[in-house]
């Protein structure tokens, strides 16, 4: 079949005009999916890139929380929608690497195009402070005879998978509680609905005063050493476990949106993390900068995937 001349010019016109429109990205708001409630680490970490982003892009952006099923309610929206660039999300290390492995319905790490990661944490472990677990020994004593209660935020996020795997792995009795953010299973720990929290670093230090008192004790962080934000805080290797979990969050928008957008938004977070004011911000908010480019954020998901698998098939929590 023959196109005629004006049916060839009007295609032409529109590639040049659709070139045109993404080399000028941005030209309108762009909305930011948060898959977690208000409150939790990875809301902050939102909230903190926003401005940044809204400087360098010249353009408002609108946070949409979209809490459930422990991040992959937000995310398989986000895999369905209009790949403009207009439309980007928070991921992390548990919901691009292990989710899919959970549950393979709704989305894959293809599904997206990565962006750049912004920040890690260390994982955790807090309980009341006036519980009668002082250690993480003592915690998991008493889970070798009672199972006792506990919360994260969501079913899949990562901090539950971080107490999950150490759990199963030390076949450890537990009744898990779930929750849409960090905030609201801190709010269980405290009212007493939950015996401990699985958390993210950034979640403990805000419990505590200047002289160090707090409605909490924090029994471990899964880090390979002490953090320099809680130096009094044992390892789970000192105490005698060998095991190492951080959460790193970063932007992903849905696959086909156009590389000049992405690159943009890309620079944008570069530029942002290796700000000092910046750095020093995420320091108010006990996180610290991590950048990843599009490729080896893709290679991380990868890694983060294949060291998933085995460990969610032995806890029970692969598909």
């Amino acid at each position: 079949m023959k196109l005629s001349s004006l049916t060839l010019a009007a295609i032409a016109v529109a590639a040049v005009s659709g070139t045109a429109i993404a080399q000028d990205f941005p030209t309108r708001p762009i909305q930011l999916v948060v898959p977690f409630g208000q409150g939790g680490a990875t809301d902050q970490v939102a909230r903190m890139i926003v401005p940044a982003l809204e400087e360098e892009l010249g353009q408002p952006v609108v946070i949409i929380n979209q809490p459930g099923a422990g991040g992959a309610v937000g995310l398989a929206n986000l895999a369905v929608a209009r790949p403009d660039g207009y439309t980007i999300a928070v991921g992390s290390d548990s919901t691009l690497g292990a989710r899919p492995i959970m549950d393979s319905s709704s989305y894959t790490a293809d599904s997206f195009e990565m962006i750049a990661t912004l920040v890690d944490i260390p994982s955790g472990i807090a309980v009341r402070a006036d519980s009668p677990y002082e250690t993480l020994d003592d915690l998991v004593e008493a889970l070798r005879t009672e199972p006792l209660t506990w919360s994260g935020s969501g079913i899949g996020s990562g901090p539950h998978l971080a107490a999950a795997v150490f759990l199963g792995q030390n076949d450890l009795q537990n009744t898990y509680v779930n929750s849409s953010s960090g905030q609201e299973a801190m709010v269980k720990l405290l009212s007493g609905e939950i015996e401990f929290l699985s958390g993210g670093g950034s979640n403990f230090p805000p419990m505590f005063d200047e002289n160090g008192n707090s409605d909490i004790r924090v029994l471990g962080l899964a880090a390979e050493e002490r953090w320099e934000y809680m130096p009094d805080v044992p390892t789970y290797r000192e105490q005698g476990y060998d095991y190492l979990r951080s959460q790193w969050f970063g932007l992903v928008a849905p696959a086909g949106t156009p590389e000049v957008a992405v690159t943009k938004i890309t620079q944008a977070v570069e530029k942002a993390l290796a700000d000092p004011e910046f750095q020093e911000r995420l320091a108010s908010f006990y996180f610290a900068p991590y950048y990843l480019n599009p490729e080896e954020m893709r290679a991380q998901v990868a890694a983060e995937a294949e060291e998933f698998r085995p460990i969610l098939e032995e806890v029970g929590l692969a598909e």
